[in-house]
């Protein structure tokens, strides 16, 4: 086991299991390297996306795709923490319209970033 390894295993772990999941990526530079990754993926009618900027440091969301034209839509699931327990959490979601999955949109709590802003209107 590398020292990478030792130190992010969990969290790469769980990146490399949104891989599998059919997530795709982008990366928001900083002047001096990456400052963000952010992974999103479509299927059933939501959009499932996270943004990792540490390691403990991670947001994830699930919207429906219907309320996408809206300037700033309302997440029908939100977490915020670590990596390994963010994303986690957010893979383990029932797909959307499925039994126990979340469908009432909530108020804004912290998910502006998706959108590029610091919080909502």
């Amino acid at each position: 086991m590398n020292v990478m390894e030792a130190r992010f295993g969990s969290h790469l772990g769980v990146i490399a299991a949104t891989v599998r999941a059919g997530f795709r990526f982008r990366y928001l530079p900083s002047l001096a390297e990456i400052d963000a990754v952010q992974g999103f993926r479509v299927r059933a009618g939501a959009m499932d996306v996270y943004l990792v900027r540490a390691e403990q440091d991670a947001l994830a969301a699930r919207f429906r795709v219907d309320d996408l034209e809206d300037p700033v839509p309302h997440a029908i699931w939100h977490r915020r923490g670590s990596v390994a327990g963010v994303v986690a959490e957010l893979l383990a979601l029932p797909a959307h319209g499925a039994p126990g999955a979340p469908k009432a949109p909530l108020r804004c709590r912290e998910v502006g970033w998706i959108f590029g802003r610091r919080s909502c209107p």
